[in-house]
């Protein structure tokens, strides 16, 4: 076989090589999309996200990322997921880290309760701060803590080349020994002072002691008070119950003195009958023979 015929037959096993993956590719492309739905989520970043990662709905793989494009001051990411999958608004997505050298995944908490997404709607998604993020804060922190140290260790140099650092121990050592001595000075007061609060307690201790007859037929007095106060109240209350029941019969004009009260008439007549037996013993003191007859045997 000639060179040139070997040139033709790579030639021609290249070409359908070439082909042959094209077909299989697109038939793949072709499958993927029969069978994916793609769902637009915003992210306020990514944190290295990039196509073709992983998308996890509750921990089990269901589609990968198509693209991920910057729009004003977030990311637009769009997802391809199994058709299967509908999300809902009490669903979350969340771009997470997998392990320890901070690999990306975006996670899907899915939820098949609450109103359904369209594939028109925008997604809100939410971006977790992985080891990375945090261990650069903490290395701002650090940084931090390392500077305020050096700002104290200086602040502390500089007052003590002053003098003033000395200056105000010494104030506090001095204060110290003489608060010291106030309270040594102070012991013997404190001591009398307790002395005589005991005294005290035990004269109130005896004086209780020999007046415990006393108090107790004072305490049973005051108690026999009390329970006849409570009858005396109990009676007043029966006997307001019964004015009441009077008042009422008399306004109702129930009754002698109730017809007395609230009859006009009746009371006009007994009026003028005692102005007529006033009248009439008037006239018996001043002519007395005219009404008694005195005979003498």
């Amino acid at each position: 076989m000639s060179r040139r015929t070997e040139i033709q037959v790579g030639l021609t096993v290249l070409v359908a090589v070439a082909i042959l993956l094209w077909g299989v590719t697109w038939l793949k492309e072709f499958q993927l999309q029969q069978s994916v739905r793609t769902w637009k989520v915003w992210f306020p970043q990514t944190g290295g996200l990039s196509s073709s990662d992983e998308v996890q709905v509750n921990g089990l793989r269901k589609g990968e990322v198509r693209t991920v494009h910057l729009t004003g001051d977030g990311v637009i990411v769009e997802l391809a997921l199994a058709s299967d999958i509908t999300l809902t608004h009490d669903s979350q997505v969340a771009i997470r880290n997998l392990g320890v050298m901070g690999e990306k995944v975006i996670s899907v908490d899915y939820r098949s309760t609450g109103t359904h997404w369209t594939e028109r709607d925008t997604l809100p998604g939410i971006y977790d701060r992985g080891i990375p993020e945090v261990m650069g804060d903490v290395a701002k922190t650090i940084e931090a803590v390392t500077q305020l140290a050096s700002k104290l260790t200086e602040l502390v140099g500089t007052t003590d080349r002053k003098g003033d650092l000395s200056a105000t121990m010494k104030n506090v050592r001095l204060t110290s020994e003489e608060l010291r001595n106030t309270v040594s000075e102070s012991r013997r007061a404190l001591r009398g002072a307790l002395g005589d609060f005991a005294a005290s307690a035990k004269t109130a201790r005896g004086l209780t002691t020999d007046r415990e007859s006393q108090l107790g037929k004072g305490i049973a007095d005051f108690s026999s008070a009390a329970g006849k106060l409570d009858r005396l109240s109990d009676r007043m209350d029966s006997l307001s119950v019964r004015m009441q029941s009077i008042s009422g019969k008399v306004d109702r004009g129930d009754g002698t003195l109730g017809k007395l009260v609230n009859d006009r008439k009746l009371y006009t007549d007994f009026a003028a009958t005692v102005d007529s037996l006033r009248i009439l013993i008037s006239d018996v003191k001043k002519n007395p023979k005219r009404y008694f007859k005195v005979s003498v045997f």
